[in-house]
């Protein structure tokens, strides 16, 4: 078998998001393809994974989708950029990677789960991710905390026992105008955080798991302080609360934290990760299989965080490719904490781009039983995308 062509799908801006997904298919000389999806697809500089798919297609016309190893290290090396790190680039790499291993697993009649080491668990526990944009098919961003707390109920009526928020990134009226996270912050910045957690809780009750979330908008000063402010809460898990940039200030920052830190979104490859699991400094690593260095990448990085007893939740914010992956990956690993559900997989918009909808059940994820991913790109990705063929 030998990879015969590379198509490169950048979507049109989604409404709701305003992002624009990027996705591959990799084509066979025996008509099987297989499909992937770039992690790197929204915020400034998105549309770049879809430039760099176009420059590492040429690297592996002609080769068999079957040797990921081989093309994996082609692509790290010959890219020259490669051993320099970054998001474009192993995002680029990351959905090529995911696109060979789906069609792997259709050439064997096999669903992924089982090439990568077969189950470890039936199913995954799920959180529902990111409250302050609303749980249900609009995005809506939220400002008062009884908003908060109605939010966190829709997703306990769904069957969640487990939520997460970013209860510091929206102001009162729900924007981010005038928000500024770094260093002390004032008591009202804190009151309002605390506030929102607060009533999250009463909602929800003691036996629901609640995850703050910071997206690096904190820094060391300002995520300690808050964390100090949280205590009482018994937050599940506190992530990505500064920089990953400078790996020295999350491991000072967790000396003075008592809630479990995970990190790991903007975090690539193996090499990105030995800092923060030799210094002990994440409790929960969050590699992305769309930008980490794909499939194959993102089991050498839960077998590392394994020696050094970390465990592993996929993140996730893409379409149903995305979502795919990152079920069958996580059902393979040992380390498996639990699953994030975004509430962008909620959006109609995102939905009507792949053949299967894939949602979880009284928040449980069951792996796809079909051969590979389990998932398939819909004739809306083929009208609604900027389109690029490399042969």
């Amino acid at each position: 078998m030998k990879i015969t062509q590379v198509e490169i799908f950048h979507v049109h801006r989604l409404p709701n998001s305003g992002q624009r997904p990027v996705l591959t298919r990799i084509d066979t000389d025996e008509g099987i393809y297989g499909i992937g999806e770039a992690g790197m697809a929204y915020g400034a500089g998105g549309s770049a994974a879809a430039a760099m798919i176009k420059d590492l297609a040429p690297l592996i016309i002609g080769l068999d989708p079957f040797d990921t190893e081989k093309i994996w290290k082609k692509l790290f090396k010959k890219t020259f950029w490669g051993q320099g790190g970054g998001t474009v680039v192993f995002s680029g790499i990351s959905a090529i990677d995911l696109a060979l291993w789906d069609i792997k697993g259709k050439a064997l009649s096999l669903p992924l789960y089982k090439l990568l080491g077969g189950k470890c668990r039936k199913d995954l526990r799920v959180y529902a991710s990111q409250l302050q944009f609303g749980w249900g098919p609009k995005r809506e961003p939220k400002g008062e905390k009884e908003q908060y707390a109605e939010e966190a109920r829709k997703a306990l009526a769904d069957g969640y026992d487990a939520v997460k928020v970013d209860v510091l990134a929206l102001n009162r009226s729900g924007s981010t105008e005038n928000v500024h996270l770094e260093g002390p912050l004032p008591n009202p910045v804190v009151k309002l955080g605390v506030e929102r957690v607060r009533a999250i809780r009463e909602a929800v009750g003691e036996d629901v798991d609640i995850i703050v979330e910071n997206h690096a908008n904190t820094d060391m000063v300002s995520a300690v302080q808050f964390a100090r402010a949280l205590e009482e809460y018994n937050i599940f898990f506190y992530e990505e609360i500064n920089t990953p940039l400078n790996p020295s200030l999350l491991k000072k920052a967790k000396e003075k934290i008592s809630i479990p830190i995970a990190s790991g979104e903007r975090i690539y490859t193996r090499w990105g990760y030995l800092p923060y699991f030799a210094d002990r400094s994440i409790d929960v690593a969050q590699p992305d299989i769309g930008s980490c260095g794909g499939l194959s990448e993102f089991k050498k990085i839960a077998e590392l965080a394994h020696a050094f007893e970390i465990t592993i939740q996929a993140h996730v914010a893409g379409t149903g490719v995305a979502e795919a992956a990152a079920i069958h990956a996580e059902t393979a690993i040992p380390n498996f904490c639990i699953h994030e559900h975004h509430q962008k997989t909620l959006l109609p918009e995102y939905i009507e781009l792949c053949e299967y909808n894939y949602q979880p059940d009284k928040g449980r994820y069951a792996a796809p039983e079909l051969p590979g991913l389990g998932q398939e790109i819909t004739a809306k990705v083929y009208e609604k995308s900027d389109r690029l063929l490399v042969k």
